[in-house]
């Protein structure tokens, strides 16, 4: 018995560019934008609350520079998320899925269903509070979650884990 290791050419692999990604829900923007404002929120009030309880916190040459690096946070904050969010999309393919994020750090991830080996939908208050759902795909040999789908309408979540489940079941049909 030999051997065989034979090369691919790699011209000739599809390219991930020309798959169609489904973006992400808009709304779930608004719940970024959301949760943006409940942690400003806390950031401002524990500086409010810094103020209050510590003297030397009150001379303006202290403070002021502490506030002005916290907005700062927070503006770059909001600027990340909408820049990042406008690259979150998935793919749903014959034999797996593909998701990608990231502005600053790119990230694509593919998950062959051959790998799966649960799929559940995961959503928050605020995401029941929109209608909207996490996919979570958990693979082997992996101690947590593999793939993470947010911003879904709960009714594409629900559909897209029965496909994923008869896919990994075996039966192929939705």
């Amino acid at each position: 018995m030999s051997f065989i290791n034979s090369e691919v050419d790699v011209s000739l692999l599809p390219a991930s560019e020309t798959i169609e990604l489904q973006a992400i829900n808009r709304t779930y923007l608004t719940l970024l934008r959301i949760e943006w404002l409940i942690t400003s929120f806390f950031l401002l009030g524990g500086l409010a609350l810094l103020l209050i309880f510590i003297p030397e916190l009150q001379r303006l040459w202290t403070w002021l520079p502490l506030a002005a690096g916290i907005v700062l946070v927070l503006i770059i904050y909001y600027a990340l998320q909408q820049k990042s969010f406008a690259r979150m999309a998935y793919a749903l393919r014959e034999h797996d899925v593909i998701y990608q994020k990231g502005w600053l750090v790119k990230s694509t991830k593919v998950c062959p269903f051959t790998r799966v080996q649960n799929c559940s939908i995961q959503s928050g208050p605020l995401e029941r509070r929109w209608g909207l759902a996490s996919l979570v795909l958990y693979t082997a040999g992996s101690e947590g979650a593999d793939m993470r789908i947010p911003g879904l309408l709960q009714n594409d979540a629900e559909s897209l884990r029965q496909f994923i489940l008869s896919k990994i079941n075996g039966t192929g049909k939705v």
